[in-house]
This record gives C-alpha cells, structure tokens and sequence, in this order.
C-alpha cells in the first residue's frame, strides 16, 4: 500500500493543504490559559459523582486525551486544549460547502463556535506511517453537544454526494455510513473520500462520540495523488486498527466528565 516514497511524499504535501487536512499535523503547542481554568465537578454526600452540570474546561479535557501508554503502536506527535470557541477559525469563511446543509459531515472533527472548550492531538500507527489520526474532544453543555450529534445525524441522512470549494481548490465527496461501536451516550461513524478538481484523492474514516457534554472525534486521513479505482480502494481506511484506542479515549472522556 506504498507508492514511490519521492512521489507519494510531495503529492501528500500538496493535497493536505488542498483539502484543509494539514492541521491535523500538532505542533505540540498548548496556549497559556489551557491549564489554568481548575476543575468544576461535583460530588454526592455519600462521596459519588454528581451529574455534571457545567461543560468541561480545557484544563479538564487535556488530560482525557490518549497517552503514549495508552496506545501502543502509534505515535503521538502533538497536543493542545484552549478554553472558548476558535474564533478566528469559525469567523474566516474561506470554504464553502455545497450543500449548505452538509457542513456538518464536512466539519464534524472542527469547532463550531459554540463549544466552550477543546484539546486536539494527533498521532501515526508507526514513525514511518503518513496517514494521520487526529483527536479531537470539544465541551459544550450537553443539550448543545446532542443538538450537534443530531444535526450530524441529519446530514449523514442525505448527504451522500456534496462538494466543497476553499482557497486551494475544489473537490467532490461520497460518504458512507457506517456500523458504530456501542460506546458513550451517542456514535455515529462514517467515511468519505474527496475527489479533487486538480487530481488526487483524499480518505477519511470519522468516528464522533458524545459523552455528556463533550463530543470525541477521531479521524483517520488518507491523501493519494490520482490512483486507478483498484489502486484507490486499498488505501481506504477501516476502523478495525483503532477501536481499542477509540475506546480507550471514551473511558478518558467518561472519567473526565465524573460520570
């Protein structure tokens, strides 16, 4: 499932930035004020959780992200939480998306300036690997965070053919529903693949699981240059590798919440 390293190297490179996929690439950076908003869960008298009634802070949902211990065989290569919504990332409308109504499937691993806070990592199955898997958690009140699941729900419903436009180019996508593991309060799981104007593929296999208030995504990403259907169909990710860590990430997630 290799092509030419030269090739394949420089044609991932090119398509990551066409499709809007490179920031699934961490920095490892973490803003100042991610640690410093303190915990807000509550307890019982008889020393139990209590259902939570506040969305998660940043310095909450940090560490609910997966360690290196926790997922062995991949490598981790880069985290950060913030408190608040990525304004300047929801405000610079440079991509559109065709149906309006299929945004959702689009940008189900991003912010939507409503959230309250969110932590994102990202990791490789080996060093050598070039197919990302990008965490991505975001807190909101929980009846924003259902709100959100069934707008997803809604749109994977009817948008099995839709297209996008930004700065670097155009694409067509398909997405397909598919089976999702019994896990958190809500699952949805589906895959698409873009089809680029300029030529070039790019795959993405999402997994989206609401907790209570916080929504945990992981998506894989496959970027090809332009490939014959068999070839193409060998490099569509399947969720088989990364159920155990998906897992695990829901059981970080849950303890997080205190519920």
């Amino acid at each position: 499932m290799t092509l030419k390293s030269g090739r394949r190297l420089a044609a991932v490179a090119a398509l990551l930035t066409t499709v809007g996929l490179a920031s699934a690439c961490g920095d490892g950076t973490e803003p100042a004020d991610a640690a410093q908003s303190p915990g807000n869960a509550t307890s019982t008298a008889a020393g139990k959780p209590a259902q939570r009634t506040e969305p998660l802070t940043a310095a909450e949902l940090k560490p609910a992200l997966l360690t290196a211990d926790q997922v062995a065989g991949f490598e981790i290569t880069g985290s950060s939480a913030r408190d608040g919504a990525d304004e300047e990332a929801f405000n610079d409308a440079v991509e559109t998306v065709s149906p309006e109504a299929c945004r959702p499937v689009r940008d189900a691993t991003k912010g939507d300036g409503e959230e309250t806070a969110a932590a994102h990592s990202t990791m490789y199955r080996g060093k050598s690997a070039l197919a990302p898997r990008s965490t991505n958690l975001l807190s909101y009140r929980e009846e924003a965070a259902r709100a959100r699941m069934t707008l997803l729900r809604e749109a994977l419903g009817t948008c099995d053919r839709f297209s996008f436009s930004t700065a670097f180019g155009k694409a067509s996508v398909t997405s397909e529903v598919l089976d999702a593991p019994d896990l958190g309060d809500d699952t949805l799981r589906y895959r698409t693949l873009s089809r680029l104007d300029e030529g070039g593929f790019a795959w993405k296999l999402v997994t989206a699981v609401r907790v209570g208030g916080v929504i945990a995504t992981m998506d894989v990403q496959e970027v090809t240059g332009p490939l014959p259907p068999e070839e193409l169909a060998t490099f569509k990710p399947e969720p088989g590798p990364d159920e155990g860590v998906i897992a695990r990430l829901v059981e970080n997630v849950t303890e997080a919440q205190g519920v």
